[in-house]
This record gives C-alpha cells, sequence and structure tokens, in this order.
C-alpha cells in the first residue's frame, strides 16, 4: 500500500535488508558487558551503552587519531570511549543532556568545595519551614527527630512514611500521621510546560496526576523544595556549580509521582525503582524526600563525587568544542544540533550510533523531566522536539524514514570509501523495522552483518525481541556492497 506522500509500506519481505520475521543473527558469546564504571551511573537515561562493547568496536574499526562520528550521542559514551584510546569524537544529539555531560566532565573541580557547597545548601533547605513540617518527625523507637525519607501514596493520600532515625539506626515504616503542610509560598522560579502538548501524554495521565502543567508530576511540597534546591545551586558563582546541578538532575526524577513502591518481599523501604519507558501515572507511588535524594547524589556511592572521581581515573583530561571550526585545536567536538543538517567539515572513520528506535521509547519528551530546569539553568541547553527523529502522535512513519535516510545518507556522505556504520536497534513492532529498512535501502546501503547482545541488567532488557525474549539490542552493520571492516571480532 502507498502512504498519502506516496512511500511504499508493504509487509516485511523475505529478502528485505532486515527481516523481523527471517532475520538470521550470529550470537557472539564473547560480546561480553563489563561492569559500568562510576562515571556512567550517574544519570539515569535510557539506551546507555555497554561502554567496553562500543569501545572495541571503535578500536577494531579506527586507528589512532581517526574520527568517530555518533549522530544520535545520547549519554556521549562514543565520545569518552574514543578519547579513551585515542581516537578524535564528532558526536550530535539535540537532547542538550549530551552537552551537559561533556562540559561536566571536562571541568576540574574542588572536590572540597562541593561538598562544602552541597552540605550548605542541604542544612539551608531541612531549616525552612516546609522542610521541617513535613520531613521531620520524633523517632518512634528512640524519640528523637529525624528525617523523613518518604511517603506512600495511595490516590492523593500519604498513607505510610519510612524513615531511617540517624540517631538509633532503626529503619522503621508507620502510618502517615504526619500532617500534608503547605507553607507560604517561597514565590521561587517552578517549571511551566503544558503536558498536553507533548503526544506521549495521554488525557487519563492528566487527569491523574492533577493537572496539565508539568509541576504536576511533583506534589505540592517537593515541588517547593526542589525549587529552593534549584535556586541555591544558580546562586553559585564558582564552577562548582556545575557539579551541583549534576547532582539535582539525578535526583530530581526520583522525587516524581512516577516512583513505583517496592514490594514488601524486597525489603527496601526507603528506596524507589526507576525505569520508567513512558509517562505513567501510578495509583500508589512513593513521594520521596528531595533533600535526602539531593544529599545521596551528592555524597552517594553513585553520586556526584564518586562520578567525579571515576572520571579522573577513568578519562584522560580533555578539551572539546561546540564549532567544527575548532576540530583541529581540541580533543573533540559536541554539536547540540540536528544530525539531519551535518553534512560537511570531518571526515570520520567510523559511524556508531545509537538511533530512537521508531516508536519505542519517547526519548525527548520523556527527558523533560530533566530538561525543563536544565534549559532554565542555562539557556544553551535549550531543546526543540520538533527537530526529533521518532515514532509518534505528531512524527509519523512516514517522517521517520525521511528522517533517518537523510541522517544516513549524511553519514555516508561523509565516511571515507571504506568507512563504517555500526548502529544499535531493537523494538517488538514490526513497523519500526520496517521503517529503518526502507531508511537504510533508500540510502542505498546494506545491512552486512548482524549480532545480538543480551544485556547483563535485566533492569535494562526490557525492550521485548523477536521470540519474546528481553535482550538489550542488535547490533547492525551497515556499509556499501563491498565490506572490509569489522563489526566485532572475538
Amino acid at each position: 500500500m502507498k502512504s498519502q506522500d506516496g512511500i511504499y509500506f508493504g509487509d516485511i519481505r523475505k529478502d528485505s535488508v532486515i527481516s523481523l520475521k527471517d532475520m538470521k543473527i550470529t550470537d557472539v558469546s564473547d560480546l561480553q558487558e563489563e561492569t559500568r564504571p562510576t562515571l556512567y551511573r550517574g544519570l539515569k537515561y535510557w539506551g546507555k551503552k555497554p561502554h567496553n562493547i562500543w569501545r572495541d568496536i571503535i578500536e577494531k574499526n579506527t586507528v589512532n587519531g581517526d574520527i568517530v562520528y555518533d549522530p544520535f550521542a545520547g549519554t556521549a559514551i562514543t565520545f569518552f570511549e574514543s578519547l579513551k584510546i585515542g581516537r578524535k569524537p564528532v558526536i550530535a544529539d539535540i537532547n542538550p543532556l549530551t552537552l551537559f555531560l561533556v562540559n561536566l566532565y571536562s571541568l576540574d573541580y574542588d572536590i572540597d568545595k562541593i561538598k562544602q557547597i552541597a552540605s550548605r545548601i542541604i542544612d539551608k533547605a531541612k531549616q525552612t519551614e516546609l522542610y521541617l513540617n513535613n520531613f521531620v518527625i520524633k523517632c518512634s523507637k528512640c524519640g528523637e527527630q529525624t528525617d523523613i525519607y518518604n511517603y506512600r501514596v495511595f490516590g492523593n493520600t500519604p498513607e505510610e512514611l519510612s524513615y531511617k532515625c540517624k540517631c538509633c539506626g532503626a529503619v522503621i515504616t508507620e502510618k502517615a500521621k504526619h500532617p500534608y503542610c503547605k507553607s507560604k509560598s517561597y514565590k521561587l522560579w517552578k517549571p511551566t510546560l503544558d503536558m498536553t502538548q507533548l503526544s506521549s501524554v495521554s488525557d487519563s495521565f492528566i487527569k491523574k496526576i492533577g493537572g496539565r502543567n508539568i509541576t504536576n508530576l511533583w506534589t505540592d511540597r517537593n515541588i517547593e523544595l526542589l525549587s529552593f534546591l534549584f535556586a541555591e545551586i544558580n546562586a553559585i558563582k564558582s564552577k562548582e556549580k556545575e557539579a551541583l546541578m549534576f547532582g539535582f538532575l539525578q535526583m530530581v526524577h526520583l522525587t516524581t509521582k512516577m516512583c513505583a513502591l517496592r514490594g514488601k518481599e524486597a525489603n527496601r523501604p526507603l528506596s524507589t525503582s526507576w525505569g520508567r519507558p513512558a509517562f505513567l501515572a501510578l495509583s500508589s507511588y512513593m513521594e520521596q524526600n528531595p533533600v535526602i535524594q539531593f544529599e545521596r547524589a551528592i555524597f552517594g556511592k553513585n553520586g556526584v563525587i564518586e562520578c567525579l572521581l571515576s572520571r579522573e581515573k577513568y578519562l584522560p583530561h580533555y578539551t572539546f568544542s561546540t564549532s567544527l571550526k575548532d576540530l583541529n585545536d581540541v580533543d573533540g567536538i559536541v554539536l547540540l544540533k540536528d544530525s539531519k543538517t551535518i553534512t560537511k567539515g570531518f571526515k570520520p572513520q567510523l559511524v556508531i550510533t545509537d538511533p530512537p528506535y521508531g516508536s519505542t521509547i519517547q526519548y525527548g519528551e520523556l527527558s523533560q523531566v530533566w530538561n525543563i530546569w536544565l534549559e532554565k539553568y542555562n539557556s544553551v541547553y535549550t531543546v526543540n522536539l520538533d527537530k526529533e527523529i521518532i515514532i509518534n502522535n505528531k512524527h509519523s512513519m512516514e517522517s521517520y524514514v525521511k528522517n533517518m535516510t537523510k541522517v544516513l545518507s549524511n553519514c555516508k556522505l561523509l565516511l571515507y570509501p571504506d568507512g563504517r556504520i555500526i548502529m544499535t536497534f531493537n523494538s517488538n513492532c514490526d513497523t519500526d523495522w520496517e521503517a529503518l529498512d526502507l531508511a537504510i535501502q533508500q540510502s542505498d546501503l546494506k545491512v552486512l552483518q548482524k549480532i545480538y547482545q543480551k544485556n547483563c541488567r535485566s533492569s535494562e532488557a526490557n525492550v521485548r525481541a523477536i521470540d519474546g525474549i528481553g535482550i538489550s539490542d542488535f547490533y547492525l552493520s551497515i556499509g556499501n556492497d563491498v565490506d572490509d571492516g569489522v563489526l566485532y571480532a572475538a
């Protein structure tokens, strides 16, 4: 059949470049993911790639000094792993989180100063009327005052609360007799975004969370405390401000109404689970204390300080620019730019990327949980979701095929003749695979090798594959008819 735009969409053919039903996959057992370094664990973001596999592929397809390009850079693993082995990365993404992470790890920090500033902000927040009225309680075991870690909310009612007494160390869950106190407004900045403009948000979601503004993702007291923390971070005058903002981004999603309650059998009353592939309005959720979460995000085992110490051990010091004009003068380039428009200025030996998986995860819209704060923090981190390549109510399959074709054609134009495009992809939707199939064909490219890599973390292996098996990704090596590259050599 033909779409209104005249593009042909039929059943996936047996001789198709990619056939969801007939795809023959080479299972490379040596493709094993190693433990992820702490610097990659700080920010919860979808699609983090196995860093060592990514690095191995880069190393096997390039030599020292080669340019490596990633048009959908995400958490910038291509950038960091290329630097680690002496390659020059050029990466692009419309999501400002990419640029933020690269800038964050390029700076030198005074760790003691970060600790001092963070402690001051935490202490100040704990002295506010809002905090004292909502997140302080007398321990039912020893009688000393301590901090409430979370409330368990059913419907709109906080029915239980949990805390770990800082005096006797007892972990206690009890009925939430504590009042839900509103305080005088601090008249601080709060984010504003009409969530009905997002295609992945339903009317029932808006109704359940209590309104269309993005602030309704949080309870009234949590949005007040977050705004207080955000204002304190923005008042910092030193470069440590960037590190403290990283801490804020690490935890801001963990204080929303989208935090699921763990089952009692897990015996983890002080923490929630987070793995939201979509905006979900839960009938019961955990309302976590933003100040405690911020403290963990700075001082915890995957917090800012540990991430920065990990960076010192794992990465060389580097310089970067956001302009291709500086390519010869810096270690890498980060373009907060639509990859459909990038057609010249550098010559990569390898393109390696993790593109949007059709309709599977609405990356851009979901990232607004972080980006709505990041844009206010610094206007350079502004995102235009209209440029996103995705399939949803606003972006059709036809537009996905057209835009992916443009990106792949640009990559082919940029590459050296013997260069290679390697990408990951996964979806349980035939339409997503067909869209990618058409984009590859219309770019005059072919899939030359296909393997898959099972994800060792079950929490991230939630994209269902051809036989209903939860796996991480298919790895696709894409190029011309002559294939001189190596996707992965065991």
